[in-house]
């Protein structure tokens, strides 16, 4: 697979940091704050476990996201591609076990925030 066909929308800002927020424009993911990075290779792992194909599934540590508050905690950010919304709730439910402090889905027409 080409990896230009498996980018997430925070790869861009990983190779070019610079503010641009008028082209963060994702839809069809869920980003998930958590604890730290172990959590979320924990995290990811179940995912993965309950049917969600690995590709779609993506780790930023502290140093690689946007939130900056999070990422002077520590914590990590975990990208889930879901591009149908009824399978949002499925994933909510694999990391309802999982220490994460903030849930955002990028849906088509809105953005929906959990919070713990």
């Amino acid at each position: 697979m080409d990896e230009r066909e498996n980018a997430f929308p925070m790869d861009f800002y990983v190779r070019d940091p610079s503010p641009r927020p008028w082209k963060f424009r994702p839809k069809g993911y869920l980003v998930v704050i958590l604890s730290d990075a172990e959590e979320g290779q924990r995290a990811e792992a179940d995912l993965v476990s309950n049917g969600f194909a690995p590709r779609d599934v993506k780790l930023y540590t502290g140093k690689q996201i946007l939130y900056l508050d999070y990422a002077r905690q520590g914590r990590c950010a975990m990208w889930v591609r879901i591009p149908d919304e009824e399978d949002v709730p499925k994933a909510l439910r694999v990391l309802s076990d999982h220490d994460y402090v903030h849930t955002r889905y990028y849906g088509a027409e809105q953005q929906t925030d959990f919070k713990v």
